[in-house]
């Protein structure tokens, strides 16, 4: 992928559609021609581990698919994510009263070795009292004391060497501890609301997300171990598959025709140059129904490369929550579900999903030197989200969503949606028992006016923003 065009054009992106549906549907990219990828490779023991560690930007999830991630970890990797480590431990604001430098010549990394350097990360900082370590404190006894390593003395293998898997495990339990310890972590858009014994916590979603929206503080992820159930729009990792087959036969013609035999020649001609000013292969979306390739297309306004999103996808919010569900054996429910979305998304008739297209390629082909920059908007929304800014999101949000609401997307997106997910969650906080919910939607439904939050408000329940 060629990425100078990719920051040429991500500045234009048509008032920046595609980051606004962000928050208010799920984001399931059809890639054209994406070629299946090769099974990670990460032991059953460390999953729920990497599930929260791969999300704090230590690590590239690329280490898993490279044949060493089982393997003993090579100094260069080490200093990594070492590195890496710090660099997360340092957006804690803690005061430091020195420095630390991974000590090199070192022919094999045992265990020991990364033990002693990540304790020497924590050791930089004038850490607060909860975190008990004593001037004196032994590296190996502390960090077992604090449940980043875990066995007896005699079972720690100490003089082992450390593969890649176990030294990100290790690094990935220390930035959790000494998170969750200083009181730190994304905030979120995080509400309660109550309703007799019944209680519903909501958290607003970007369904593509950053590093440093993660980890989410303590009080978000006691909520979700306390519910009885996970709520989202959509199930992105469904046990039954029939609504996602739904999903996928909506985007792409299944009748022996492709995307030339239904746009005009000026329209192909365009996609054509698209196409190739990108880099993509030839005849690249010709299965793909215009709104597919208006989505895909318009990714690339917030991207910087394919890789890019493929991890964005992989930190959003609703993704992380699915996943945390499945590896807890928690039940997930549906407010809408692959084939509702499928149909809301591809309801536009083919000459209004032409034009949509249209205007996605023009601004590729002719870019406004003048629009906003929707990357830089987009990552001001995530960072906003991660500190709990509820008024300085909302208003970033309604501020650059202005040519959205006037659009047929707008329409199509809106209104009704917002209407059927707050009566179905209006059922469950009026039924009889005690229940806990944990809600994941897109922070839009919830943060922009008359939608689902005020709409549960109308409806006489108590809604409090959790600060």
């Amino acid at each position: 992928m060629k990425s100078g065009i990719w920051n040429k054009w991500k500045r234009g992106l048509v008032g920046g559609l595609l980051a606004v549906t962000t928050m208010l549907g799920t984001v399931v990219p059809a890639l054209a021609n994406e070629a299946p990828g090769a099974a990670p490779q990460i032991s059953p023991w460390s999953i729920g581990v990497l599930n929260e560690g791969e999300k704090y930007g230590i690590f590239p999830q690329s280490w898993y698919y490279d044949g060493t991630f089982q393997k003993p970890i090579a100094y260069d990797r080490l200093q990594s994510l070492v590195q890496a480590a710090g660099m997360k431990l340092d957006a804690l604001g803690l005061s430091k009263k020195g420095g630390f430098t991974l000590p090199s010549g070192t022919a094999t990394i045992t265990r020991d070795t990364v033990l002693q350097a990540l304790f020497g990360l924590l050791k930089q900082y004038e850490l607060p009292a909860a975190f008990g370590m004593d001037k004196d404190a032994s590296a190996i006894a502390y960090l077992q004391k604090k449940g980043i390593v875990q066995g007896t003395d005699s079972g720690l293998d100490l003089d082992q060497p450390c593969t890649v898997e176990q030294a990100a495990v290790l690094a990935s339990r220390v930035i959790e501890y000494a998170y969750e310890t200083a009181d730190g972590g994304a905030k979120g858009l995080f509400w309660k609301v109550t309703k007799g014994n019944n209680t519903m916590y909501l958290l607003g979603s970007i369904h593509l997300g950053i590093p440093e929206m993660y980890p989410l503080r303590k009080e978000v992820k006691d909520a979700f171990q306390s519910s009885d159930a996970l709520l989202v729009e959509v199930n992105l990792m469904p046990d039954d598959t029939a609504g996602l087959e739904y999903f996928a036969s909506l985007t792409s013609y299944n009748d022996g025709t492709t995307l030339k035999d239904h746009v005009s020649k000026e329209t192909y001609e365009k996609l054509e140059r698209a196409i190739d000013k990108l880099g993509l292969p030839k005849q690249a979306f010709d299965q793909l129904k215009p709104w597919v390739i208006n989505s895909n297309l318009s990714l690339t306004a917030l991207m910087k490369s394919p890789e890019e999103l493929a991890q964005a996808t992989a930190l959003g919010v609703d993704m992380h929550f699915l996943s945390s569900a499945k590896l807890a054996g928690k039940p997930v429910q549906e407010l809408e579900g692959f084939k509702l979305q499928g149909d809301v998304l591809s309801s536009a008739s083919p000459q209004e999903q032409e034009k949509e297209l249209n205007a996605v390629l023009d601004q590729l082909l002719t870019p406004d030197a003048n629009a906003p920059d929707m990357a830089a908007q987009f990552k001001q929304w995530q960072q906003l989200w991660a500190k709990g800014d509820l008024d300085g999101f909302s208003q970033a949000f309604s501020a650059s969503s202005q040519q959205f609401n006037q659009s047929g997307l707008a329409q199509r997106l809106l209104g009704e949606r917002d209407k059927n997910m707050t009566k179905k969650l209006a059922e469950l906080l009026e039924k009889d028992g005690k229940s806990t919910y944990f809600v994941v939607i897109g922070a839009a439904h919830y943060a922009v006016k008359d939608m689902v939050l005020d709409q549960l408000k109308q409806k006489g329940y108590d809604v409090q923003f959790i600060q």
